[in-house]
């Protein structure tokens, strides 16, 4: 099940999207059909997305997108940063802000999700930092391949 939080400022629409992407999900009814303007949609609470969610994300998307609305992704949680890295046209010529990454401390045992911008990673040129664990300031590491992880980075 999909739940969605929305707000407006402006001509600008930010979409908060938590929960599972699949079958039966109506991004028509849960955001509306913008026209003109920008969405910022922000999918760090998405937990899964399956093969019938991408086809509704992706229809529900390049339609508003050929309808002249600017897509901004940000915080894209690790489901949605597999799609974006498998889907060529995931984001529907959208632009990226910022991803969320999993990263996991030896000290503490403990594991967290560090959001990341864009613009700072392609700076690190396909490196990933090294946030402080937030429980005991130890030294983290990442818990994916920083190659696959942001293989998208090579495409935009």
């Amino acid at each position: 099940m999909v739940n969605i939080e929305k707000s407006q400022s402006g001509s600008t629409i930010t979409v908060k999207i938590n929960g599972v992407i699949q079958e039966g999900v109506e991004f028509d009814k849960l955001i509306g059909t913008p026209s003109g303007g920008e969405l910022v949609i922000n999918t760090k609470d998405v937990k899964r997305i399956n093969s019938t969610g991408v086809k509704h994300w992706i229809q529900y998307f390049q339609k508003i997108a050929a309808n002249g609305v600017k897509l901004r992704f940000s915080e894209c949680s690790p489901p949605i940063v597999d799609q974006i890295n498998l889907i060529k046209n995931f984001t529907c010529g959208g632009s990226i802000e910022s991803i969320s990454a999993p990263f996991s401390c030896a000290g503490c045992n403990s594991q967290f999700i560090s959001v990341l911008a864009i613009a700072d990673l392609r700076k690190l040129q396909g490196k990933m930092p090294e946030p402080p664990c937030p429980k005991c300031k130890a030294k983290t590491v990442f818990d994916d391949s920083p190659e696959e992880y942001l293989a998208f980075l090579k495409r935009s």
